[in-house]
């Protein structure tokens, strides 16, 4: 039986203040959002209602169907300006705008690789930006491709701790549901059949005058691929070991901070240590093996450190694929801990440092340190345990 909600339908509409990546080019548009009892629409800014996008609660068979819809939501990115462009650094993700026809400006996500610094000019008293930044599409018809991009044409990717009320109670009533019906949750087709609803009943709103679709975008329009795409598991998971992380940083912070800088879903879970220790240990757990080599190259990267802005670098220990008892084990410990972490400060914020900056020789220096410590326990270790063999089997050792 659904779960309703009787105050739902009286929640207004929100303002066009929430990015939608839109199942049909993956492209982001501004939507207000409407409750009305179980039913979530999504009107786009200056389209006709034949454009909306409608989700129904009952149309939702698992948890992991809903994770996939809430990550293509997230607040209205900032368009930059002229005096921000020292914002935009290599590994920053980015919202860009591009052009099909001159007139057809769609919005996709992109990284920063490489910013072409040139003198800004003032005129009439305002600054104006000449740099160049040269970004790899991360989403549409040019995803993968380096493209050189002006100051106009981008906006900085939002926080993503804050959701739009609505959504956050359609979501809320949504995982109320799967919750009082366990038998949902063990349809086994249920990603099949959901993926059909969704190619039935959301529509792509088309970000032009005359509304015309690219030739190229115009043969996409079955997205049975969608979830095999989001969460190609193939039953194995990836398991990333950080070490030497703050004591108070929290695992929505880590996991805000990977999707701004790679556009990745992951899960993270920071470990309990003792008071004496200055330092904690983390896992980053990945359910898509296709994303493997690109989270891999983000946090073991010889040409940036990730740190906190507290200066505690961060040290990948360990990869560990198609460990499955172990990334349960991890999960089973974000969940143990889930609780405590809401109530606690997000943490100091994390940033990543490059060479040739003060903070990049800082951050190599702290890092070494460490490492040069975790060998010498290392080492003392291995020293702890031939000395109890030598004291448990000394007929052996001799």
């Amino acid at each position: 039986m659904s779960v309703a909600n009787p105050n739902a339908a009286s929640v207004p509409p929100s303002d066009y203040d929430v990015e939608f990546r839109s199942l049909s080019d993956d492209a982001w548009y501004s939507v207000c959002t409407v409750l009305d009892g179980e039913k979530l629409t999504l009107k786009y800014q200056n389209f006709s209602d034949d454009d909306d996008s409608i989700f129904e609660v009952k149309n939702f068979k698992t948890l992991e169907e809903l994770e996939r819809l809430e990550d293509r939501f997230r607040p209205i990115s900032a368009q930059l300006q002229d005096n921000e462009c020292h914002k935009v650094v290599g590994g920053v993700v980015v919202c860009a705008s591009h052009s099909f026809d001159g007139s057809d400006n769609r919005f996709y996500d992109a990284v920063v690789d490489d910013v072409v610094h040139k003198e800004h000019s003032f005129e009439q008293g305002g600054e104006m930006c000449s740099c160049t930044f040269i970004v790899i599409m991360q989403h549409g018809p040019v995803a993968g491709c380096f493209v050189n991009k002006t100051i106009e044409s981008l906006c900085l990717v939002q926080s993503y701790a804050c959701l739009d009320p609505n959504l956050q109670l359609f979501l809320k009533m949504v995982k109320e549901r799967l919750q009082n019906e366990p038998c949902v949750l063990e349809n086994k087709k249920s990603a099949t059949s959901f993926t059909k609803w969704l190619n039935q009943n959301t529509k792509c709103a088309k970000q032009s005058p005359c509304k015309k679709r690219p030739p190229d975008e115009a043969k996409s329009n079955d997205h049975s691929d969608w979830s095999r795409d989001d969460n190609d598991l193939g039953g194995c998971s990836s398991v990333f070991l950080i070490d030497n992380l703050d004591k108070d940083l929290s695992p929505s912070t880590i996991v805000e901070f990977i999707h701004s800088r790679t556009s990745l879903s992951v899960q993270a879970c920071v470990f309990p240590s003792m008071s004496s220790e200055m330092y904690t240990q983390g896992a980053i757990v990945l359910n898509c093996r296709k994303n493997l080599e690109k989270l891999s190259k983000f946090l073991d990267c010889q040409d940036h450190i990730i740190m906190s802005k507290r200066g505690r670098p961060w040290v990948v220990t360990g990869n560990l694929s198609g460990y499955d008892s172990f990334a349960v084990s991890i999960q089973n410990l974000m969940h143990k801990y889930q609780e405590n972490w809401q109530h606690k400060s997000t943490g100091h914020a994390l940033k990543v440092v490059c060479p040739g900056s003060e903070e990049y020789t800082t951050a190599k220096q702290l890092r070494d340190l460490f490492m040069e410590f975790t060998e010498h326990q290392r080492r003392l270790h291995k020293r702890l345990a031939m000395e109890e063999r030598k004291i448990l089997q000394p007929s052996q050792v001799a």
